[in-house]
């Protein structure tokens, strides 16, 4: 009997997510890619000011290193979501960009809850929930490496 239920429980362990899931996931992916890839590239190409614009607005924010820190945020929005759209190493990937986002949800965007001002305060908060779920679930089986009989 207890052979029985190793094995039962072994083969519930290697289950895969079911086609929806794995939708989800891509889609999770997809959103991340379509909001973070273009705020990096933006900061890259010298719009809004640039690297050092956004360099002096972490400077506000009591940030040590204000341009180390701002080349690491703009580098993780622009290289990390290219990850996301290939599905590859998206767990690493997700690391960076979570520090990135708790950063800018609550300390660059914080004292946007208090004003109300929900608009520039749910997008890093949407992107941080689906980075976190991305490293959680991994990247499902639409992704390079994704297959439907193995999940990483």
């Amino acid at each position: 009997m207890s052979e029985e239920f190793s094995k039962s429980n072994h083969m519930e362990s290697e289950k895969v997510y079911p086609i929806w899931g794995n939708v989800v996931l891509l889609l999770l992916r997809g959103f991340v890619a379509f909001i973070v890839i273009p705020a990096g590239w933006k900061k890259l190409s010298g719009g809004t000011e640039g690297i050092e614009g956004f360099s002096k607005y972490v400077a506000s924010l009591g940030f040590p290193f204000p341009l180390i820190s701002a080349y690491a945020a703009v580098l993780t929005e622009f290289f990390a979501p290219m990850f996301y759209v290939i599905g590859f190493g998206a767990r690493i990937a997700s690391a960076p960009l979570i520090v990135t986002f708790i950063v800018a949800t609550f300390i660059a965007h914080g004292s946007d809850v208090m004003a109300l001002n929900w608009k520039e305060f749910y997008i890093p908060l949407a992107v941080l929930i689906s980075c976190a779920v991305v490293a959680w679930f991994g990247p499902g089986s639409f992704s390079v490496g994704g297959s439907a009989d193995h999940e990483d």
